[in-house]
């Protein structure tokens, strides 16, 4: 795991300038430091070295091609022998090296071909190719000033460039505030964008062309009976497993205390043979976390987090604002985690991949009513009805075609608010994003549409965001099993009844569970993350620091004033909490 930056641009900016946005990166990789600097291309590297340790260091050169890249390649054995079957030779025993002749011998179409997570950069002498992994595990950021392309693995490194304004997205600022992160492509600055995942962009004689190289295919579905999906899931699991077990360093597992978490700990110790290795928040009165540890008889260590832990980490928040109230309990994890272990699996994915959340069952049971009060002008009358029944989801969803209901359910802060909370007027929405990747799933269902939308947006710009900057601020790597793109692949093409049966979501995932690696009440336990009282801690020990940033949010002109006087409720709270702080630290002058 790693972090990269870089540009291509005919009239560079002196050395020094890359040195300072390759330092940028340093928590993303303490052990090594590389610098690639002939015109036009330059590329700065920092590692932490998890395979191969000793060599493998990057940019890595081989004629007039250089690769810099963050992530791991699982899969990459599998490919040398592919690749010396063709005449490669290696000199090292990592995947860097694999990835650099992939890449050489097919180009983009290498991408395809590559199981794990990554961002890259490749540059063979004419051409610039950035690229992200199938599922979005590993970020990639990138500007186009002109003829200029510049990227990097966090925004932080972008702004050590003189070329990169800090001038704020406004539309960025408005979806934040509808779903507590930035979805791709947008970033919180007007001129970085986020490469969003699956894709890669090409660059060649200053013509820059972007494409996607994958998508699940949710058709045609398996005809399976349901013991043979049990097998095959359990199957690719272990399969998924075993394959993100591979390093030179030692490995350990987050632990949440539901399904999904403990589904990788069991997995993890019954592959590897070898005592699994846990970290969890202790939540106090509920101890499901250790219940598991006990059950496998693993090595266990519970973090207790305090209000003034919170705030000792407020100067780690992330370098775009992100509400998610879950991602300083995963930052302060990390920091035990890594004193222990330098590779973690995580549970990130099963949700969005089996149907794990009440939304989707709340939202398959309203669709039939809403298709029969289609036949009413409710879209014409809801823009006239009260405040308090345009906030009712049910209403909110009949007032819209199928492919808009998606923030019937995630809004923070809903749109239809903004008018008369904000002093600013914005393009962009969430329905607007969330109904073009509904149209882009080939799937007739609605679950499958759902799962395809929260797989684009909510995975992998707030729950993949929050574990890569979270673990990465640490120098700790993590693995997330689910995301294998074959398994992801293998759960899209899974029937509707094998996701969700009635009140049962993850239907097939808890069956694979009983097979004897879970105990009972994991297995029918609510979904429960790394969830703190924040609430009530917001009312205590950190009213006095939430009652400041409110204060200074408000001279930034963004608000209408008697907004941010309300008694908002934790969640809302929370994500202007983290917005201002956001803004201390990376603008601290703004004014609208």
């Amino acid at each position: 795991m790693c972090g990269f930056t870089g540009w291509v641009d005919p009239k560079p900016a002196p050395q020094s300038v890359l040195e300072r946005m390759t330092s940028a990166l340093s928590h993303r990789g303490p052990d090594a430091e590389g610098l690639f600097y002939q015109s036009p291309i330059a590329l700065g590297h920092r590692r932490l070295a998890i395979i191969d340790l000793a060599a493998s260091l990057q940019p890595m050169k081989l004629g007039q091609n250089v690769l810099a890249y963050n992530g791991e390649i699982y899969n990459f054995r599998e490919l040398k022998k592919e690749l010396e079957l063709l005449g490669h030779k290696f000199l090292t025993q990592g995947d860097t090296e694999v990835v650099l002749h992939a890449l050489i011998e097919w180009k983009e179409s290498a991408l395809s071909r590559l199981q794990g997570m990554f961002a890259l950069a490749f540059w063979d002498g004419e051409t610039l190719l950035l690229a992200r992994d199938h599922l979005g595990v590993k970020p990639l950021y990138v500007s186009q000033i002109a003829d200029k392309i510049f990227f990097a693995s966090e925004i932080k490194a972008l702004l050590e460039h003189p070329a990169i304004s800090r001038d704020i997205n406004l539309d960025a600022i408005g979806l934040y505030l509808e779903c507590q992160y930035i979805p791709a492509p947008l970033s919180i600055f007007q001129n970085i964008q986020k490469l969003p995942p699956a894709h890669y962009l090409r660059c060649a004689n200053g013509i820059v062309e972007q494409k996607k190289y994958w998508t699940p295919a949710y058709h045609p579905k398996f005809e399976l009976d349901e013991q043979d999906a049990i097998d095959q899931l359990t199957a690719h699991l272990r399969r998924s497993v075993q394959s993100m077990l591979i390093a030179d360093v030692p490995i350990g597992v987050f632990l949440s205390g539901g399904i999904d978490s403990s589904l990788i700990a069991a997995l993890t110790q019954e592959v590897s043979g070898e005592k699994a290795v846990l970290f969890s928040i202790d939540l106090g009165e509920e101890k499901f976390a250790a219940r598991m540890a006990s059950h496998l008889g693993a090595i266990y260590h519970p973090l207790s987090i305090t209000p003034q832990d919170i705030i000792g980490a407020l100067d780690d928040m992330f370098d775009e604002p992100l509400g998610d109230q879950a991602a300083l309990p995963t930052l302060l994890l990390s920091k035990l985690t890594r004193q222990h272990v330098k590779v973690v699996l995580t549970g990130e994915g099963a949700d969005e991949i089996f149907g794990g959340y009440s939304n989707y069952e709340k939202r398959l049971k309203e669709a039939p009513i809403c298709a029969r009060c289609g036949k009413f002008p409710l879209s014409f009358l809801y823009q006239f009805m009260p405040m308090k029944l345009r906030k009712s989801r049910i209403f909110k969803a009949m007032s819209r075609p199928l492919s808009r209901r998606y923030t019937s359910v995630a809004s923070l802060f809903d749109r239809e608010m903004h008018r008369s909370i904000l002093k600013f007027r914005t393009k962009t929405s969430l329905e607007d994003l969330a109904e073009s990747h509904f149209h882009a799933c080939d799937s007739e269902e609605y679950l499958d549409k759902m799962l395809h939308i929260d797989q684009n947006l909510w995975l992998a710009d707030d729950l993949l965001a929050k574990v890569d900057r979270a673990t990465m601020t640490h120098s700790l790597e993590a693995r997330v099993p689910y995301l294998d793109h074959h398994l992801v692949e293998f759960g899209a093409r899974l029937p509707a009844h094998l996701k969700i049966r009635g009140s049962d979501r993850k239907y097939l995932l808890r069956r694979v569970a009983e097979k004897g690696l879970l105990p009972p009440e994991i297995i029918t336990r609510a979904k429960h993350g790394f969830v703190l009282p924040l609430h009530t801690w917001m009312e205590g020990p950190l009213k006095p620091h939430i009652d400041d940033a409110l204060a200074t949010l408000s001279t930034r002109n963004l608000f209408q004033p008697r907004f941010l006087k309300k008694n908002h409720h934790a969640t809302r709270l929370f994500a202007l909490f983290a917005l201002e702080l956001w803004f201390r630290k990376y603008v601290p002058t703004f004014k609208l």
